[in-house]
């Protein structure tokens, strides 16, 4: 039987940016650390704003990630920054049990529900979308991806260019299965039993993906990384996409029930 992949490691972004503003000037910021690391080289903030104003780097791209953001995270020292990542993270993470137990425990059965519940599936045209973009736009969302030593514990094995590939074919994989198991449902068609619960198999895939790609939009507000790289996504923005987070996995976790059931069973936790 089919079953959904379980997934590594980080990033991404299923839509692009919220509420884009133009590029902007160099933010004011109060109390930041004296020296930013920028490539090779440790450079100090102003050295990297002087860069900046020569046009040799442009704020939230490259080496431009490391000026101070407009959310004032990256200013922070390193031990502030990951906390308030893990507090960020664990407001997200308390969000989706919230909407995925009693939320839609009240919910469940209302017309509302009825009348939406059956499009979820729908979420597999964003994810193939984002997918494809993974290698069409890598560059884009490489500059999203979150170096190691971010946050002063940020680490992943692989570069950020096999991050944004990786995620990229999950992506694809996910959305396309989600799309042929509604798309066989919704014709009247049975599929195989060996294929498992399909859908529910690609919803918890989407799951983990999305819980592991979390990360590149925490980078987007903590470093004002741009993606497209020549929008910038103000504070508001990032703080919606964020809050939508939670909404993404409590609806994919409430379409993979089947697949945890059936994995409960056969671990014999039922």
């Amino acid at each position: 039987m089919l079953r959904a992949l379980p997934l590594l490691l980080a990033l991404p972004r299923a839509a692009s940016s919220l509420c884009v503003t133009p590029l902007r000037a160099s933010p004011k910021w109060i109390g930041a650390p004296l020296l930013r690391r920028a490539g090779t080289a440790t450079l100090s903030i102003a050295e990297l704003e002087q860069r900046e104003r020569a046009g040799e780097i442009v704020a939230g791209v490259g080496e431009g990630r490391e000026l101070p953001s407009l959310s004032g995270i990256n200013t922070l020292p390193a031990p502030l920054q990951a906390l308030t990542v893990v507090a960020i993270s664990a407001a997200i993470g308390g969000l989706t049990v919230a909407l995925a137990g009693p939320v839609f425990d009240a919910a469940r059965g209302s017309g509302l529900w009825q009348l939406s519940r059956p499009t979820w599936p729908l979420l597999g045209f964003i994810y193939l979308a984002a997918g494809v973009a993974h290698f069409t736009e890598a560059e884009g969302f490489e500059n999203i991806t979150p170096p190691n030593g971010t946050w002063g514990f940020w680490y992943t094995p692989f570069s950020p260019r096999a991050n944004v590939y990786w995620t990229g074919v999950v992506e694809i994989f996910g959305g396309a299965w989600m799309l042929f198991g509604a798309g066989a449902a919704l014709a009247g068609i049975a599929l195989p039993s060996s294929l498992g619960p399909v859908t529910s198999d690609a919803a918890l895939t989407l799951f983990l993906l999305t819980v592991l790609v979390t990360p590149a939009n925490l980078y987007a507000l903590t470093h004002n990384a741009k993606f497209p790289l020549s929008v910038e996504t103000p504070v508001i923005g990032h703080a919606v996409r964020l809050l939508f987070q939670p909404v993404l996995l409590a609806m994919f976790w409430e379409m993979a029930q089947p697949t945890l059931f059936d994995a409960k069973a056969n671990l014999g936790l039922l």
